[in-house]
């Protein structure tokens, strides 16, 4: 559930990851053929190709908003907002960088999931949230006035919700890919990963017992998960066995199973999706 989750998102999931089509690095020669399509030929699909010619490019995770719009095309009626677990995140936090990148994701992926139907104030206070995690991980002079700048235009109802989350979809897709937070690597991969898990998550408690398929397409995408699994295993050997980035590994090759899987999804890994996400999340 990620970039074809403009996060990336990344990464999740995840996430993972602007509002319209993603940018794709340009072709070249050595550059392997695209895989087949997955079954559902109308939903997003990641470009295996692509992200195998450029690794680092997060923009090949589908956004949250192209999620969205693949589950309506999927037929499934519930939007993704309404699933969204109110969380009181510490985004202030200088002990757990990462943490903080994960906890990040996951707020902008429910800012962009809730544009078109929260209050004002509930924006705001996201935009806040967004722009605390972002700026303890050293984001920079550009995040804060971006973000600032949306803050003030929909204060005074100069900004309109299609509008917003254009901006915020460019800015998850595009700006917040191509910064190095305080020279870490491993940062951006970790706010797309919880953005794209977060998508998988509420894309999980979407589907419909009696359809646990419809959502294949989103959620069956191994190269995004690879993909994410090489930034957690970044710097990863110098973890605490409890910390976010081993539960994040450990969640992510769970998925990864998953996604390999010839034969479509069942109602159990629905719940084995929604457990192993669920059970990330509630370490944040």
């Amino acid at each position: 559930m990620i970039r074809t989750w403009t996060l990336a998102a990344a990464l999740m999931m995840l996430a993972s990851c602007g509002g319209g089509e993603a940018e794709k690095p340009a072709e070249t020669p050595e550059t392997p053929e695209a895989p087949a399509p997955p079954a559902n030929p109308e939903l997003p699909a990641l470009d295996a190709a692509s992200l195998a010619a450029s690794a680092e490019s997060i923009a090949l995770v589908p956004s949250i908003v192209e999620t969205q719009k693949a589950l309506n095309a999927a037929g499934i009626e519930a939007t993704l907002a309404e699933k969204i677990v109110e969380r009181n995140f510490d985004l202030a936090s200088k002990e757990d960088l990462d943490r903080v990148a994960v906890r990040t994701g996951v707020i902008l992926a429910d800012m962009l999931l809730t544009i078109k139907t929260a209050e004002d104030a509930e924006l705001i206070a996201k935009l806040d949230g967004l722009n605390t995690g972002l700026s303890q991980l050293g984001g920079g002079a550009d995040i804060q006035s971006t973000i600032s700048d949306m803050k003030e235009r929909l204060g005074v109802k100069a900004l309109t919700r299609d509008e917003m989350l254009q901006e915020a979809d460019e800015l998850s897709g595009a700006l917040i890919p191509e910064l190095e937070f305080n020279g870490r690597k491993r940062t951006v991969p970790l706010i797309q990963a919880g953005s794209w898990l977060e998508g998988a998550n509420l894309v999980a408690k979407s589907v419909p017992d009696d359809n646990p398929s419809a959502a294949d397409g989103m959620l069956k995408q191994p190269a995004v998960v690879d993909y994410f699994i090489k930034y957690v295993k970044e710097e990863g050997s110098d973890k605490a066995p409890d910390g976010v980035g081993e539960k994040l590994l450990e969640s992510l090759n769970t998925l990864k199973g998953l996604c390999d899987k010839a034969e479509p999804l069942t109602k159990e890994d629905i719940a084995t999706i929604i457990k192993t996400t669920d059970d990330v999340l509630a370490l944040l």
